[in-house]
């Protein structure tokens, strides 16, 4: 014996309030990450301008900032040092640009909040 179980649903048409197809716009991290691919061939001078740049001039503006700023407070200089080692080693074992642009990005904005700290620190004494 064979049962069956029937249904008495009937097709019901609902018009779509939104389009089917809703492109999103990516967000600003990865619009970022695809410039940053779109980098590739700039290579050498985004080495140049990390090395330079970065760690000749703002890496020796912050650490000056601290020294004189911010009363040699030691616990700056560890933070200044660990945030601009990785832009260092990045570059020094030749890494993309899509992988060193983010770690310079992140390491400068480090730098432009601790020479803003150390300014507060001599502003404020």
């Amino acid at each position: 014996m064979q049962q069956t179980i029937s249904s008495n649903t009937q097709n019901v048409f609902i018009p779509h309030a939104y389009p089917i197809s809703i492109t999103s716009k990516p967000n600003v991290l990865k619009r970022f990450i695809q410039w940053c691919n779109k980098q590739e061939e700039y290579r050498f001078l985004w080495i140049a301008i990390n090395l330079f740049c970065h760690i000749g001039m703002v890496l020796p503006l912050t650490l000056l900032s601290i020294l004189f700023f911010a009363g040699n407070n030691f616990n700056l200089w560890i933070i200044a040092c660990s945030v601009n080692v990785p832009v260092l080693a990045l570059n020094l074992a030749a890494q993309p640009p899509k992988v060193t642009l983010p770690v310079m990005c992140i390491s400068l904005f480090a730098n432009v909040v601790i020479i803003g700290l150390c300014a507060a620190t001599f502003l404020l004494k």
